[in-house]
């Protein structure tokens, strides 16, 4: 196995294989070729939002244990959406972003992303990408599944710290 997969790729895996499912089951299920399966679990091909919210529904697992913000598998009921949608997760963003009093610039800068695309999801005309996603539940500390959806009510997370580059290089050249 590839040392270098990211929690979501091993969650993935360690579902199918929990569950049971060979990757051309599991593929059939989703509706994609097996290869991709392949692909998606040896960290050779970025998972889209909406395949992970697939995954969730069929394993009845959280979003946020998915993605590695939340290590159970069950904690709350969940309402599995079928379909992500846009305009829904935009105003959750503006909700998270307007309670930290951030202007999108600055929000931006805090999850390493590009204002544009804040504005994008705000309105709804941007599907937002996993890593947004997950920065922002682990910079603001709120869950992946309430943004989306899968549940009404506002389950808060602890918030990551994380080294800014400045810090890293500072301390290796002090």
């Amino acid at each position: 196995m590839n040392n270098d997969l990211t929690i979501i790729e091993e969650r993935i895996r360690s579902l199918r294989e929990r569950n049971m499912f060979t990757q051309r089951e599991l593929a059939s299920i989703i509706g994609v070729s097996r290869n991709l399966i392949c692909l998606w679990e040896n960290g050779y091909a970025n998972i889209a939002l909406k395949q992970i919210i697939k995954f969730c529904k069929i394993y009845n697992v959280s979003l946020d244990y998915i993605l590695g913000l939340s290590d159970t598998t069950k904690e709350i009921e969940y309402h599995f959406i079928d379909n992500l949608d846009l305009t829904y997760v935009g105003k959750k963003i503006r909700e998270i972003r307007k309670n930290a009093l951030l202007t999108q610039e600055k929000f931006a800068k805090k999850i390493d992303t590009k204002r544009s695309s804040i504005s994008y999801y705000e309105i709804g005309k941007m599907m937002i990408s996993t890593a947004d996603l997950k920065q922002i539940c682990e910079t603001f500390g709120y869950s992946a599944d309430y943004i989306v959806g899968n549940t009404k009510e506002c389950i808060k997370l602890p918030i990551k710290e994380k080294i800014k580059t400045r810090e890293i290089k500072d301390y290796i050249t002090n």
